[in-house]
């Protein structure tokens, strides 16, 4: 039987998703953010790395008038129930998380590492990715960057880091 730490995700991302379906933004937000989602795969099949996290980057942001802490809320919700994605959950949460929380003006970049995988691990490389804000992880556990070599940072020129 699962433990109540391992179900606690499950049940804290669908009490988000069931309160964001009570009003109209929270109905919005979601639909905006799952039609996103969908599209990162194929966008990112199509463009080199830049270009696509470039492409990926908003204007200007559109979302001031929106909590942060709800967007990155309901975003890591909807990535964590995002079984068909080829990404990895800190991949496709990482991304989203850069899109919508820049689009409430909160300067977000994108940290892509690798580290060798562990004996207990299939042979090659692991990759992680997280989010940094004023040059510091953003809502990242330690433990799970630990090992971890960065090999590549989003935005490279807006000194996020």
């Amino acid at each position: 039987m699962p433990s109540l730490n391992s179900i606690r995700p499950a049940l804290s991302s669908l009490l988000i998703l069931a309160r964001a379906k009570t009003n109209r933004e929270g109905r919005e937000m979601v639909a905006e953010i799952k039609r996103v989602q969908r599209t990162l795969p194929a966008r990112y099949e199509a463009l080199s790395l830049p270009d696509f996290l470039s492409e990926l980057t908003p204007a200007a942001p559109d979302w001031t008038h929106r909590d942060p802490e709800q967007v990155r809320r309901l975003v890591d919700a909807l990535a964590f129930w995002d079984r068909s994605s080829p990404f990895g959950i800190c991949l496709r949460r990482s991304l989203l998380r850069y899109h919508f929380l820049r689009r409430t003006d909160t300067p977000l970049g994108i940290i892509l590492a690798m580290r060798p995988r562990r004996e207990t691990e299939p042979t090659g490389l692991a990759g992680h990715a997280w989010n940094i804000l004023d040059g510091r992880p953003y809502h990242e556990r330690p433990e799970d960057m630990a090992g971890f070599t960065e090999v590549y940072r989003w935005p490279q020129d807006d000194g996020n880091g």
